[in-house]
């Protein structure tokens, strides 16, 4: 077990790291836990040192940042899996030396995100890759693909296809679902004034997307993928409002790697096992926790930041990570004087950056046209191995809700617990009950959240 403490954070991407750095800055003992062998998540993550001189300028931040978080006494526990929490704040996460046993006074739990699953025919086909995972690949020297077709949404698109075309390959076209960025751009112009930075990156992309000749399409989305080792061709079509292909609008185009990027999903497991409240965003269609303003959920000395709270980009994450660094400092006693002033001044700055993220909502949340993608055949749980046809086999017996189908199908038993057909599962049982996606929910959280050892799940006194 480990020694008392005053706060554990659980997450070290840009709003772990904030969050660590401001509660220690306030006098609070922490210690941060992260799953991967270094801390900054994905948006600070590092190169090989192989490749280090081709560092960028987020992983230079990055290196900087966790290296002043060190400094200022934070413990970082990396390689560490948090998979188990309750709500008296009890955590265990397991290292390569066991399983450790934490209760720290307050708990911060910066989880992230994951990218959001699109099951259609051809996806569980080698070469089609989650936009991100491209982009991780291209961090670490490996060029996914030569021919590369990316298909999604938002500004993520842009990005990794100027990586792909700087690293060597050939983007055959980058397709935006959305066709809401020309009707409604201009109706959220507070939201983009000042984002000049993402601005600028976003429109440097596209500048490099013109002179490669590589086709940029709104309204326009993937169908199908095909092949036989690997994907060979897909299938494309323009979408309507509603994000479901139009019929006489389909084309193929050969590639040999499809990058699908429709967004994220905050990561809610470990909230949900303590007991944390959520509700539904019924805009991106996932689970999202409650909090006060001060990022505190609904069980004292449990906060929550960053986009494992609800999808509001790196700035957004920073300042939730400081709030809730602050904040949970502060609620035990430490420099109570000066916390007031200070959340109040990262509270105001918060809300400029919810005008960004009201805006990257309106614009780029997909629609439900994406989940009717998949046939029969397609396999929805590739865990498990479960057809579409099998759930429709089990919904047709009676099951009306996301436990029977589990129950009659293993859908969402496997490994991954839901992350990659949970959605998908909600989605169906909403449409075939006519209950809403809250009332369905998703999978039932139940410890381990993360595949273990066998021998791990033994706590040793």
């Amino acid at each position: 077990m480990e020694k008392e403490i005053d706060i554990a954070v659980v997450g070290a991407g840009p709003a772990g790291l904030h969050a660590a750095l401001a509660a220690a800055q306030m006098g609070a003992s922490v210690i941060l836990l992260d799953a991967y062998p270094e801390p900054g998540g994905q948006y600070y993550r590092q190169p090989p040192q192989s490749m280090i001189d081709f560092s960028t300028r987020h992983q230079i931040e990055g290196k900087q940042l966790w290296e002043k978080v060190r400094e200022s006494g934070v413990k970082i526990v990396s390689n560490a899996t948090v998979w188990y929490g309750s709500s008296d704040k009890t955590l265990v996460y397991l290292t390569a030396d066991g399983n450790v046993l934490l209760q720290p006074k307050a708990v911060i739990l910066a989880s992230g995100t994951f990218e959001r699953p699109v099951p259609f025919p051809g996806w569980t086909l080698p070469g089609v890759l989650m936009t991100g995972g491209a982009q991780v690949l291209l961090y670490h020297g490996v060029l996914p693909g030569k021919r590369v077709l990316l298909a999604g949404s938002g500004p993520l698109q842009l990005v990794v296809a100027k990586k792909l075309l700087n690293a060597g390959a050939e983007v055959v076209a980058v397709l935006e679902g959305s066709t809401r960025v020309f009707r409604r751009g201009l109706y959220h112009l507070k939201g983009i004034w000042g984002q000049w930075e993402r601005l600028g990156e976003g429109l440097s992309s596209v500048a490099t997307l013109w002179q490669k000749g590589v086709p940029y399409r709104f309204g326009w989305g993937i169908v199908a993928a095909h092949g036989g080792q690997q994907v060979e061709r897909a299938i494309i079509a323009r979408y309507d409002e509603e994000w479901r292909p139009i019929k006489a609008t389909e084309e193929e185009i050969a590639c040999d790697t499809l990058c699908i990027g429709y967004g994220f999903v905050p990561f809610t497991a470990l909230g949900k096992l303590m007991g944390v409240q959520h509700h539904w965003d019924s805009c991106w269609n996932v689970e999202v926790p409650e909090r006060d303003e001060t990022m505190q959920t609904n069980i004292p000395g449990v906060f929550i930041a960053g986009d494992g709270a609800g999808l509001g980009g790196v700035r957004s994450s920073i300042l939730e990570g400081q709030i809730a660094g602050v904040s949970a400092a502060a609620q035990l006693g430490y420099n109570k004087t000066r916390s007031t002033a200070a959340i109040k001044q990262l509270i105001s700055k918060l809300e400029k950056e919810r005008a960004f993220q009201r805006m990257y909502t309106d614009l780029f949340a997909p629609g439900p046209g994406l989940f009717e993608l998949a046939k029969e055949d397609t396999l929805i749980c590739r865990c498990e191995g479960v057809t579409l046809e099998k759930v429709r086999r089990a919904l047709a017996l009676g099951a009306n809700s996301v436990t029977e189908i589990k129950a009659l199908t293993r859908l969402g038993m496997g490994e991954c617990q839901g992350r990659m057909c949970g959605l998908y599962m909600n989605y169906l049982v909403s449409s075939w009950t006519s209950k809403t996606p809250a009332e369905v929910g998703l999978n039932p959280t139940r410890p381990p959240i993360f595949p273990l050892p066998i021998q791990s799940l033994l706590l040793e006194e």
